[in-house]
């Protein structure tokens, strides 16, 4: 298995793990990195105004809901695997301690009590077409939902593309 297999193809245990790794291997190397730091500084910074956003509106509450029934919702175990190791190591630079928070087969292990511990999360986890959010926020929250979203996963992509430059070359 190559290492961008690993990283977007594997168990989520394996994951975690390489994460772990390149963030012990790469990580004081990776934060020194001009580009990188300023990323990290912003997607910092994005990912708060998103986290406040979604607190406005009540947000952690109807997912975790969601999430605890049996058929999943977004936060759903399922769902769980959407999260590449690219994206945990992004987790690990800002500071988050990447734990699963449970494994059972309901939930994603990275709901927390007080919803996801990820500060920057998949592509599906910042599409918000959920009905109960749609239906019960107006057309301006739903915008400024959407913009804040919008600007975290920009930031996320392009972070991305230059780790994943670097750790070609491992």
């Amino acid at each position: 298995m190559t290492e961008i297999d690993t990283l977007y193809c594997s168990s989520l245990d394996r994951k975690l793990a390489r994460a772990k790794r390149l963030y012990e291997q790469l990580g004081s190397e990776l934060m020194v990195m001009p580009e990188v730091k300023l990323k990290l500084e912003r997607l910092e910074s994005l990912s708060e105004d998103l986290y406040q956003q979604m607190a406005s509106m009540t947000m952690f509450s109807l997912c975790r809901e969601c999430g605890e029934k049996a058929e999943g919702g977004c936060c759903s175990a399922f769902m769980a695997n959407e999260t590449d190791g690219v994206l945990l190591l992004i987790n690990l630079m800002l500071g988050v301690e990447v734990t699963p928070q449970r494994d059972d087969s309901f939930e994603c292990r990275y709901l927390g009590l007080k919803g996801c511990i990820l500060r920057v999360k998949p592509i599906f986890c910042l599409n918000y077409n959920c009905r109960k959010i749609l239906t019960g926020n107006g057309p301006g929250v739903l915008k400024e939902l959407d913009r804040a979203a919008s600007a975290v996963l920009r930031e996320q992509t392009e972070l991305e593309g230059i780790l994943l430059e670097r750790i070609k070359l491992l």
